[in-house]
C-alpha cells in the first residue's frame, strides 16, 4: 500500500467515525490510551502541549480544565475530526488539520508532546518522531500511547491491518520503539504497557 494511500484510507476513516467516535471500538481504546498518557504526564506539565493525531479534541480539554493558562494545540489528518474538536474547545486551542511528518509550528515550541492512538497509522515513522522533535525544546517530554500485542499476534496483525482499508500501517513492540526514538535523538525512553493491547512510551528529547 503506497503511504498516500494509507493517509487517504485514515482520513477517509476518521471523517466517517468523527461524529460517533466515542460509541466505537476505536474511540473506547482511545479513551483508555488517553487515561494512561495523562497519568504519565502527571501534574508537572504547564508548558505549551501539542496532541497529534487529537481526534475530538478530549485529551486537550481535560488538559484545558486543569490548567485554564496553558497554550494548547492539536493537529489531525481528519478534518471532521478538528470540526468537533474546535466545536469543543473554541479558541481554547491552536487546532489545525496536518500530517504528523510536516508539523505546521515552529522549531521548540512545545515543552510536551502527546500522540494516542495514531502512531500506527503513520507511513514514515521516522519522519513523524523527527518532527517531533523538532517542535519540541529540549529536555521536552514525549508520550506516546498506541496499540501493541505479544508479538506473534502483532506480526499476524502488521499483515492483515493494512489491508483492511481503515489506514494502519503497523504496531511497534518496545525494542523497535526505544530504536526508533534514539535515532531522532530521543533520550530516557520508558516503556509501559497498557494491559494486553497498549503502550505508553514516553522520552524526552535530546
Amino acid at each position: 500500500m503506497s503511504d498516500e494511500r494509507a493517509k487517504r484510507r485514515s482520513r477517509t476513516t476518521f471523517d466517517r467515525l468523527a461524529a460517533n467516535y466515542e460509541n466505537t471500538l476505536a474511540g473506547w481504546h482511545s479513551r483508555r490510551m488517553k487515561e494512561a498518557a495523562l497519568q504519565r504526564l502527571g501534574s508537572r506539565v504547564h508548558g505549551p502541549l501539542l496532541d497529534i493525531g487529537c481526534g475530538p479534541g478530549l485529551l486537550l480539554q481535560t488538559l484545558a480544565e486543569r490548567d485554564p493558562a496553558m497554550f494548547l494545540a492539536g493537529l489531525d489528518i481528519s478534518p471532521e475530526m478538528i470540526r468537533i474538536a474546535k466545536e469543543g474547545l473554541g479558541p481554547r486551542a491552536d487546532l489545525r488539520v496536518g500530517d504528523a511528518e510536516t508539523l505546521p509550528w515552529e522549531g521548540a515550541r512545545f515543552d510536551c508532546l502527546v500522540c494516542v492512538d495514531s502512531f500506527h497509522h503513520y507511513p514514515h515513522p521516522q519522519a513523524a518522531l523527527a518532527e517531533m522533535h523538532r517542535v519540541l525544546r529540549s529536555g521536552g517530554r514525549l508520550v506516546v500511547a498506541d496499540p501493541t500485542a505479544p508479538p506473534i499476534i502483532r506480526q499476524l496483525a502488521n499483515i492483515v491491518n493494512p489491508l483492511l482499508g481503515m489506514g494502519d500501517v503497523r504496531m511497534y513492540g518496545p525494542r523497535e520503539m526505544k530504536r526508533m526514538l534514539e535515532a531522532q535523538g530521543f533520550e530516557q525512553v520508558e516503556w509501559s504497557t497498557v494491559g494486553i493491547w497498549g503502550f505508553v512510551a514516553t522520552a524526552v528529547a535530546g
